[in-house]
């Protein structure tokens, strides 16, 4: 017969994945619910326990991605998945894990930043000259469309009356 697991130990992932299977772990799968983005930023991942006496267990994490970059937004979905996977592991075993590091989409107070700071993108140039037909100062992005499409440095009023005169 088996003994009623202590609560007040907690293990290492490895090792209570290691019980659950011998526990009867038939099958943990994750589903990822929410990527992290601009407007939700954040991951959600659904971890499901199936074991071999046929009782499904389902648990759910978030973690929060600290920037928008792409590896940051993957980590906080990987470390989503992992909580929800611990989750269900707890619930499914009775026992506690302790993960061996904080999260890593995480940061925490008094944590320094080592990314540089820089512009992603290169500044425009100013283009040198106006528009050819009313002399209002152009962007770079009017300059460089206007001299491929009209030949000539056109603001977009003027592409559009340009454009409509053809």
């Amino acid at each position: 017969m088996q003994g009623i697991p202590n609560q007040n130990k907690t293990l290492s992932y490895e090792a209570l994945l290691k019980k659950a299977k011998d526990l009867g772990l038939r099958r943990l799968e994750t589903t990822v619910l929410r990527f992290p983005s601009a407007r939700a930023g954040y991951a959600v991942c659904s971890a499901t326990l199936e074991a071999d006496d046929g009782s499904i267990y389902r648990e759910v994490a978030s973690v929060p991605a600290v920037s928008s970059s792409g590896e940051t937004q993957a980590r906080a979905v990987e470390c989503a998945c992992i909580r929800a996977k611990v989750h269900v592991l707890e619930a499914f075993t009775g026992l506690k894990c302790k993960l061996d590091a904080p999260a890593p989409a995480q940061r925490h107070v008094g944590e320094a930043t080592l990314a540089p700071i820089q512009s992603r993108k290169a500044p425009e140039p100013v283009p040198d000259e106006a528009c050819s037909e009313c002399g209002a100062p152009l962007t770079y992005g009017h300059y460089e469309f206007s001299t491929r499409m009209f030949k000539r440095p056109l603001c977009a009023a003027c592409q559009i009356n340009t454009a409509a005169s053809r």
